[in-house]
This record gives C-alpha cells, sequence and structure tokens, in this order.
C-alpha cells in the first residue's frame, strides 16, 4: 500500500460553506455540501474564482514563465545580493527551517504570497523534504510554473491559489508563517497580518518584510508616478517602467558626486558625499538599475513598486504594534532604506 506523506493529508474548511473536510489530495476533492471542487492537480490547486482582480493580474504577469524571473536567479544568484531578500534576515531565517528539517524534525512552513517561488526553491532541498510539509498561497495564475520548476514540491506540500489576506482554506497550523515582501500589497495589511497569525502554533515565529516609508519627496513623486501607472494595462504598464530603469542607468553614468554639507530634513538627507544616482533614488525617485538584472529584469523591478494596486509603507513602529496586539513577540528586526524586516514568536 503506498504511504501518502502527513503533509499530502490536510483538513480543507470548504470556501464555499465553510464545512471541514479531510483532503488527501492524490484522491481528489469535492465538498459534500455545496460540491465546491478546487480545479488543480499534482500540488497545485485553485481556491478561488475565475474572477481576475489588478493584483492577480499584475503578478500573473510578473511571475510568469514568459518573464522567467526564476530562471534569471537560479543561473545569476548573485543578483540576489541586491534584493530585500538576500539583505535582510530571510537567509538566516531558512537556515533554521532547513536544519530543523534535516534534525527529523517535522516543520510546517506557510509562504503566503509565494511569487514565483524562490522561498520554496530555498528551502524544498533533497535534505529536508522528508520533514518540511510547505504550503505556498498566492493570487496569481502563474503557480503551476512553480511546480513544474520544482519538483520536489510534490513531494512535500502544495500551492494554494488564494487571497492572502483572508484566513487560509486549511486548518493546519503552522510551525512558520512567511510573508515576504508582500503583505503591504494586500488591500488592508494589518488585517492580513492577524490573518496569518491565526495560523500559527503556540511557539511558532511569524516574518514578515513590509515597505518602509521615505522623506517626503519620495513619497510624493513615487505616488504621483503611481497615480498614472496603476490605471494602465499590465502590458503597458510594464512598458512605461522601461523608462524608469533607463533614468537610472543614465544617471549611473554620471561620474560626479554630490557633497552635502548639512542635514537636509525636509528630504530626509543626512549630511555626506553622494553619488547622483543614489541621491536621487534614495530621497526623489526609484528608478532602480541594476548592471547584473540588466534591462529588462532592471524593469521589472520598477514595474513591481509602480503598479501593483496597493502599496503601503510603514514606520517600525507601526509593524511591532501589530505583533504586540497579536501576543506576538519580537525576536529580531533588521532593515535596510526599502524596507522593515520582523521576526516574531507566538
Amino acid at each position: 500500500m503506498k504511504t501518502i506523506a502527513p503533509c499530502r493529508e490536510v483538513t480543507v474548511v470548504c470556501p464555499g460553506c465553510s464545512t471541514s473536510i479531510a483532503w488527501t489530495m492524490e484522491e481528489g476533492f469535492t465538498c459534500p455540501r455545496c460540491r465546491f471542487r478546487p480545479r488543480g492537480a499534482d500540488a497545485c490547486f485553485d481556491f478561488l474564482s475565475d474572477d481576475y482582480n489588478h493584483t492577480d493580474d499584475h503578478y500573473s504577469f510578473q511571475w510568469s514563465r514568459k518573464t522567467g524571473f526564476y530562471q534569471f536567479l537560479n543561473e545569476r544568484p548573485s543578483a540576489k545580493k541586491f534584493m530585500p531578500s538576500g539583505q535582510l534576515g530571510w537567509p538566516r531565517l531558512f537556515e533554521d527551517i532547513r536544519a530543523k528539517a534535516r534534525q527529523g524534525c517535522r516543520t510546517w512552513v506557510l509562504d503566503a504570497a509565494c511569487g514565483y517561488g524562490g522561498i520554496a526553491r530555498d528551502l524544498i532541498q533533497e535534505d529536508t523534504k522528508d520533514n518540511l510539509f510547505y504550503v505556498g498561497a498566492d493570487i496569481h495564475h502563474s503557480l503551476p510554473d512553480i511546480v513544474a520548476q520544482l519538483p520536489l514540491l510534490k513531494e512535500c506540500g502544495l500551492l494554494l491559489r488564494w487571497d492572502i489576506s483572508k484566513r487560509l482554506p486549511l486548518k493546519e497550523q503552522f510551525d512558520y508563517v512567511i510573508c515576504r515582501n508582500a503583505i503591504h500589497h494586500t488591500p488592508d495589511p494589518r488585517a492580513t497580518f492577524d490573518a496569518l497569525c491565526s495560523r500559527l502554533k503556540p511557539g511558532g515565529r511569524i516574518a514578515i518584510s513590509a515597505y518602509r516609508k521615505k522623506g517626503m519627496a519620495r513619497e510624493a513623486l513615487d505616488d504621483c508616478f503611481r497615480n498614472y501607472l496603476v490605471p494602465r494595462p499590465t502590458p503597458e504598464a510594464f512598458a512605461l517602467s522601461r523608462q524608469f530603469m533607463l533614468l537610472g542607468k543614465y544617471l549611473q553614468q554620471v561620474q560626479a558626486t554630490v557633497t552635502i554639507e548639512e542635514d537636509l530634513d525636509v528630504f530626509g538627507i543626512e549630511r555626506g558625499t553622494y553619488p547622483v544616482h543614489e541621491l536621487f533614488y534614495n530621497h526623489f525617485l526609484k528608478c532602480f538599475y541594476n548592471p547584473q538584472f540588466g534591462d529588462d529584469y532592471s524593469t521589472l523591478v520598477n514595474f513591481d513598486w509602480f503598479h501593483p494596486a496597493y502599496a503601503y509603507r510603514y514606520d517600525l513602529s507601526e509593524l511591532a504594534a501589530w505583533f504586540e496586539a497579536n501576543q506576538v513577540r519580537v525576536l529580531e528586526t533588521d532593515a535596510i532604506p526599502a524596507q522593515y524586516y520582523l521576526l516574531g514568536q507566538k
């Protein structure tokens, strides 16, 4: 008789009628009460309707196989050190999770807004898959691409097409809940955080990163262009985002530096000497360009900033208050100019 890994047996809370049903994914699932049936197979299932929204449309394009971001990072892993995911506390956390699984501890991980599958790739390995039980959830329609790129996923978890701002339609609780670079893109990030905490075991850990508030000039100009790009169709918005990449590329060609001789508090600029692009980028307008990313993926980074419908920014104290309200003790914080990272324990 075939043995089915425990992570392939879950309890579903039916989105249609809230009935709880034991589900072994290999056997398929239909709610006996309302006849709801998620579409999909293997390790990827759609628990939402056919309705699209702006966020779905944006990320279905951004994380599709056509843009190839997963493949890009596989082929050029050094590029990750320029991303928030490579600069904050995530590598330490992921090594802790892998170590637990390697030691034989059953470890349930919820990856909320799993994006292009980068966290799944980092966690699911030959020496972790037997004890690592991974659930990735996201709203976009490119999730099947992750399964195609990461065959081991079928052995130790699943992907759900789901809106992470709502409670996950599974009854299981998790040792780790992760929401990297995404909570600020939900309609009500505080409510999203509360929903994620509800899936955390006592003693479990939750980690998030969120956009950081910037100076007035940068906030105002970014919002001006975001208001211009958000309403536009996704392909058009991506094409327009190329101009932000080009501006960054041109500014990086300027070899001169700018010396600020006293603090300019109105702009959030401390005295010092700055390359022209760094000064403009950090304090006036996002115009990302990095030679490691090249033109296309630098454009994708700008597109990810200016086109999503929601892009909230926070002070660290605001994020810490979310943890306190959910009785989660903050264990670690980290920061870069773009984002804050917080790790807490319930």
